[in-house]
């Protein structure tokens, strides 16, 4: 699969995601709601059965003329002294981190398996966890990873089932996690007989490329990748090239040790609960119902401190509505909010909602070969005239956040969403048009707009035509909108589509690896990208390709800083407009203190559980 095919499977991926309900929900029920209410003299109760880790609980509500909702649910109390209590929903899909990349098993593999290094929620930085140093060489092509010799791998102990926390009872040790255990998780991913998603992105390491496209292996063909167990403590990654974003890459799933002798023995089932080894801060605990209830335990082996204090964490798998009322009944610490009544319940709990942003960006695209937009100030003047607040109330549902610059938060690298690049700013708009060769928005040619066949994008598009006619003086029928599928929108938009080529366009991208590289160098790059735009190359592609050399940290964040200033700042050169990034609604109590992850799967190990408020607002 060539790198177009790959960059292109990966868009599509992303645009389907316009249609998700998940995203993008419509909120008709809570008018609905509103008009169906009946005029009752006394509370009303009314009774629903839900099922929790296999047994049936049954939730009473309360309905009176305010329609409210009291829950009690019938559970055990805890037994352990700081529990943390959600809900993901439907079950997770594979615990194999070289074989999926899907949400749910993303938040468990996060805290069961270790990797080379842990991407800090906080700082946006990368830290080291298995690995606690690492050299580079001269030229930049290999790694040298020093690695700890008290992580083990660890399993259930099946002869004690005693309670955790004291160290020898519930796990057992089986053996520390050695260099080799690394170099056969990396063989795993490369090879063609594991279905890894996005390996491409690993083609960065000796080898792996070659080996991805081989028809039969051999362990030869394994032990020539350029991944070395120097011994037991060092490894060694050998790259194609210098690249600094490597780093970041070492957080990842993909990139996690798998024990090859448990592979060896229990084959396909070797990640199920019941066999599995683990080398995360978490192990699985008793009590864990595959599809229905999954209990995380702290790792009594793990070295390294905890940020946060919880020892355990119980996972429910039930519906969004379902995890909703037994959160409202303080029964659960954290809920998304249904979509279907988002309204009315951010209404009645907005002091304890959070809108957690992930990173998939959407945005505009201008064709540098049109005539209107081969002209930067027309590129800043449909840019700085769009209110993008606006945009997500009217067409988002208010599930998104807007974006100035490129790169999302939780990307090493990002600045802060609310600080480079210029957003809104209707005068400076119509300034720059006045400065144009145009000098009037009426003056231009005719502009044709492509945006893809949803709904979602015509009503998008059609609004920020609207803001263009509003803020430009622009006349409607210059916008020429036109929707494709989605796949035409591709084709059309690559450079050397010709007469096809729109003037403008909606595209979207979302992260392979939480860093900068991957947003500007793999998207707006003017040759190691794709370069739908056709923009010439510019001195702030150099910047580009310096940031990813190997250099200290400090000054690659800077270089970071000033390449988004440059593309989206007062004097933009403006090759994309970033509009905002799919965020949802997380529901907390006060009781619990957390940094969301926008990559990746949560850290329950950083959570923080008052336990005893908790304890005092459910006995309320």
């Amino acid at each position: 699969m060539t790198i177009n095919k790959q960059i292109r499977s990966a868009i599509v991926r992303i645009i389907s995601q316009f249609r998700w309900r998940r995203y993008f929900p419509v909120v008709a029920i809570f008018f609905l709601m509103a008009a169906c209410q009946a005029k009752v003299e006394g509370p009303e109760v009314a009774t629903r059965v839900i099922m929790q880790a296999g047994e049936e609980i049954v939730i009473t509500r309360v309905v009176s003329q305010t329609i409210q909702v009291a829950i009690t649910p019938i559970i055990k109390e805890p037994e352990i002294p700081v529990e943390l209590d959600i809900n993901l929903a439907g079950a997770y899909e594979s615990l194999d981190p070289q074989m999926t990349v899907e949400d749910n098993s993303l938040q468990i593999m996060e805290n069961i398996f270790a990797g080379l290094t842990r991407y800090n929620l906080e700082t946006d930085t990368i830290e080291p966890e298995l690995a606690t140093r690492w050299e580079i060489s001269d030229d930049g092509l290999t790694w040298t990873f020093e690695l700890r010799d008290d992580v083990f791998w660890v399993e259930p102990d099946k002869r004690d089932a005693g309670l955790l926390g004291e160290v020898g009872t519930g796990f057992r040790p089986v053996r520390p996690v050695t260099a080799d255990d690394v170099v056969y998780g990396i063989q795993r991913a490369c090879d063609p007989r594991v279905p890894t998603p996005d390996v491409f992105i690993l083609f960065i390491i000796e080898g792996c490329k070659q080996l991805s496209t081989l028809g039969k292996i051999s362990q030869e063909d394994l032990d020539n990748l350029g991944a070395q167990a120097i011994d037991d403590q060092t490894l060694a990654i050998h790259l194609t090239e210098p690249a600094s974003h490597f780093l970041s890459m070492t957080s990842m799933w993909l990139l996690r040790p798998v024990p090859a002798e448990l592979l060896q023995e229990m084959g396909e089932d070797w990640h199920q609960p019941e066999f599995i080894w683990t080398s995360g801060p978490f192990a699985f605990g008793s009590g864990t119902k595959v599809g229905t209830r999954t209990v995380l335990q702290r790792n009594p082996y793990w070295p390294i401190d905890f940020r946060g204090n919880v020892n355990q964490v119980n996972i429910l798998h039930l519906e969004e509505m379902d995890a909703y009322l037994l959160w409202e009944d303080r029964n659960l610490d954290m809920s998304p909010v249904p979509s279907e009544e988002q309204g009315s319940i951010l209404s009645r709990h907005e002091l304890k909602a959070d809108l957690v942003s992930n990173q998939t960006v959407f945005y505009l695209a201008y064709n540098f070969q049109s005539p209107a937009f081969s002209v930067p100030e027309v590129r800043q003047a449909f840019s700085w005239s769009i209110d993008r607040e606006r945009l997500i109330t009217e067409v988002h549902d208010n599930l998104a956040r807007p974006m100035r610059h490129f790169a999302p938060p939780g990307v090493v690298g990002a600045p802060p969403i609310d600080e480079v690049g210029t957003g809104y700013s209707p005068d400076r708009a119509r300034l720059a048009m006045d400065s144009s060769v145009f000098t009037d928005c009426r003056l231009l040619p005719p502009i044709k707009y492509m945006v893809s066949s949803s709904d979602l994008a015509l009503q998008q598009a059609e609004l920020l035509r609207e803001m263009w006619v509003e803020e430009l003086g622009c006349n409607e029928e210059q916008i020429i909108i036109e929707q494709v599928q989605f796949g035409d929108l591709l084709a059309n938009t690559r450079p050397d589509a010709g007469e096809n080529r729109p003037d403008l366009w909606d595209l979207g991208w979302v992260s392979y690896y939480p860093d900068e590289n991957n947003w500007l160098r793999d998207v707006l790059h003017c040759t190691d990208s794709q370069n739908r735009q056709n923009r010439p190359c510019h001195s702030t592609d150099d910047l580009i390709r310096q940031a990813n050399e190997n250099i200290p940290i400090d000054e690659r964040m800077a270089l970071y800083r000033q390449i988004e200033r440059e593309f989206f700042g007062e004097e933009a050169i403006e090759p994309i407009t970033p509009l905002y990034v799919q965020a949802d609604y997380v529901l907390s109590h006060g009781w619990v203190t957390y940094t969301p992850a926008h990559f990746g799967g949560e850290q329950f190990d950083t959570y923080f559980v008052d336990a005893d408020v908790k304890a005092l607002e459910r006995n309320r």
